[in-house]
């Protein structure tokens, strides 16, 4: 959905790729410091997790999205910082 890999993803949320490696594959629970730490990230790029609670939604399923709008604002900001 982002086109990042498995090092970015661990770069930029400050754990070691093998962090996102091992809990990607099952072997591992994440501390939750960890998983906030993704979440943060993910959710910075434009993901959004729907848990159907928050805000209750008649019909919302549990899942991710893409927020088109938070995704290219954060494209448009790291293209500034790297310009």
């Amino acid at each position: 959905m982002l086109g990042i890999t498995q090092v970015e993803l661990a770069q930029a949320a400050g754990l070691s790729t093998d962090t996102i490696l091992m809990f990607e594959a099952g072997k591992t629970n994440p501390y939750s410091s960890s998983l906030q730490k993704i979440v943060s990230e993910l959710e910075r790029r434009g993901i959004e997790f729907i848990d159907g609670q928050t805000p209750p939604s008649e019909g919302e399923a549990i899942g991710v999205r893409l927020n088109l709008t938070k995704a290219s604002a954060y494209v448009r900001a790291e293209k500034g910082a790297a310009g």
